[in-house]
């Protein structure tokens, strides 16, 4: 769905990619380092300085027109409807701009105006509204078309915490029925619960920002921060447990606590060596959060 060739614009520098059908990518990073930017090049709103986009198999920049329903974006700051329309009136207009016959559109209106909650404020101005108010709307709008691919830029800012739980689920419903999306957030929890994939950006050595990282959460995990924290609820003897190679651990009359890195031991194989010695009541694993893992990385 989205390809980056050795892509080059401000602050990026060789960012290279491929995004499938299907997959929903999570872009993270810290501030600045160019996740507005590579969605604007995917969106075709930028041009590439250097390298080569490609969307859908066509050149996003010469080609955003004939996307228009194929290619959904949502970019903060950037208006999705005017805002002395209305809810019904402004995605009504969309939906004749898409082309989209009155009885699918109504269908479609009336599925996401219940589920993002704005039925009783739809025929009000959107600039009499909240932010948050507005913002569920104008993300309902993004939905409208039913696009195949779908970039969102801090689509959750404004939002409050049962609309971002809204917006998870209409995602990863949407994601089943085959529609990719790319997503960039600050709320790394909402990204580690919608990803398939996520992608990290971070500055080189120089004045640039480079991708560190593009695959699976557990990958990721594996890769740069291994060690998970193992508590284990028992009754009975004591373990013996010298012989597993953990980083640390304590142990009292009920209770062991490790930490493990996961490239040498698994927690299974931890768990049999206790069940080996003692019954076993109680197990809780922490793995670390994706927060610690891009602190690390800065």
């Amino acid at each position: 769905m989205i390809n980056f060739e050795n892509v080059s614009k401000f602050i990026l520098e060789d960012i290279s990619f491929n995004l499938p059908k299907g997959e929903v990518v999570g872009l993270i990073g810290a501030s600045g380092t160019g996740k507005t930017t590579l969605v604007k090049l995917a969106a075709g709103i930028l041009k590439p300085e250097h390298g080569r986009v490609s969307v859908l198999g066509k050149n996003p920049v010469l080609n955003r027109g004939k996307y228009s329903t194929r290619v959904g974006v949502f970019m903060t700051g950037i208006p999705v409807l005017s805002e002395s329309d209305s809810a019904l009136n402004g995605i009504g207009i969309l939906a004749k701009m898409y082309d989209i016959p009155e009885l699918e559109f109504q269908k479609r209106y009336d599925e996401l105006s219940q589920l993002f909650g704005f039925r009783t404020y739809e025929r009000e101005r959107l600039k009499e509204l909240s932010v948050g108010q507005r913002r569920r709307i104008e993300l309902a709008a993004t939905f409208i078309p039913e696009p195949e691919l779908l970039l969102l830029d801090e689509p959750e800012i404004g939002l409050d915490e049962e609309a971002k739980q809204t917006l998870e689920e209409v995602i990863k419903e949407r994601a089943e029925r085959g529609m990719t999306v790319l997503i960039t957030s600050h709320d790394l929890q909402s990204i580690s619960n919608l990803s398939t994939r996520i992608m990290i950006l971070s500055p080189n050595s120089g004045k640039h920002s480079g991708m560190i990282f593009y695959g699976t959460e557990d990958v990721l995990r594996h890769r740069f921060l291994p060690v998970n924290r193992m508590t284990i609820k028992y009754e009975g003897s004591i373990p013996m447990v010298d012989d597993l190679p953990l980083v640390k651990y304590s142990l009292t009359h009920d209770e062991f606590i490790c930490e493990y890195d996961e490239r040498y031991v698994s927690s299974s194989e931890i768990l049999t060596v206790i069940m080996k010695h003692t019954r076993v009541t109680d197990i809780k694993i922490k793995k670390p959060d994706l927060e610690q893992i891009i602190l690390r990385e800065r």
